[in-house]
Parts: structure tokens; sequence; C-alpha cells
């Protein structure tokens, strides 16, 4: 089966309910190639295929953040406050995972979020883990 076919068979997997959010983030996705630049290209190929089946723990993650802007009053925030907020405040449930969410997304997401969602612009900070770093490998193997 070629590529294109596999995403359609997967974009008529997700249903009809979260096709038209997912189609709008896997353009702002595609149309800007340096969205996740400063995190690996390994995680972000994963994020990619996590997305359609976990839209509803994006979609959470954006009614916390805009609670947080518009009711709070927030201009900034932690994007790992909200992601522990998901954790312990909601029954969601991570579809790759043997834990409840994992932390693994979360970047992908805020920064996704931030790009996505106009309201949203600049509330995280976008900061690149360690683990993310080539050079953190070079030093610890060396």
């Amino acid at each position: 089966m070629d590529k294109e076919s596999s995403e359609q068979l997967k974009l008529d997997w997700i249903g009809s309910n979260n096709l038209k959010g997912y189609s709008k983030l896997k353009n702002v996705m595609d149309n800007d190639p340096y969205l996740f630049d400063g995190l690996t290209k390994d995680r972000e190929k994963k994020f990619k295929a996590w997305l359609p089946d976990n839209m509803h723990i994006y979609d959470a993650f954006i009614k916390f953040a805009n609670e947080l802007k518009w009711l709070n009053n927030r201009k900034y925030y932690s994007a790992r406050a909200i992601w522990e907020r998901l954790r312990w405040e909601s029954m969601l449930q991570d579809t790759d995972s043997d834990c409840k969410i994992s932390d693994l997304n979360m970047p992908f997401v805020s920064w996704l979020s931030m790009e996505a969602e106009p309201g949203l612009k600049g509330m995280f900070k976008k900061r690149r883990s360690k683990m993310d770093d080539p050079d953190y490998h070079e030093a610890v193997k060396g």
C-alpha cells in the first residue's frame, strides 16, 4: 500500500468528529517544516503518528489552556502544568502508552497548539530537553 493510501485509511478510521480538527493540524505541520525545530526528528515522526488517534488529548489540552488564558487572565503558563492536570483531573488515556498519558508528546502538543490556535500564540516557552540535544548524547558517551 502506498503512503497516500495509508494516510487516507488513517483519516477514514479517525472518524468524522476529529477529522476536521486533525486535518487542520496536519496542514499546520505540513506547511511549517521548522515547527518542531529543536526536537528530534525521530520523536517528531512518532508524534505525527500518535496525534490522529489521540486528538482527545490535544483537544483537552486546548480546553485547559484556553481556560487559563481567558478565565484566569494568564498570558503565559506552563505546558507541563496543563499536561499534569490532564493526568490528574481527567480519565483520558493515551492510546500508545502503558501509562495514562505519556510525557513524550507534551512539547509537540504545546508547540503545535501555539501555531494552530491563534489565541494561544506565545503562551508556552519552547524548551529543548537534554534528551533531544545531540551534543548531550555525545558528552555522555565521551
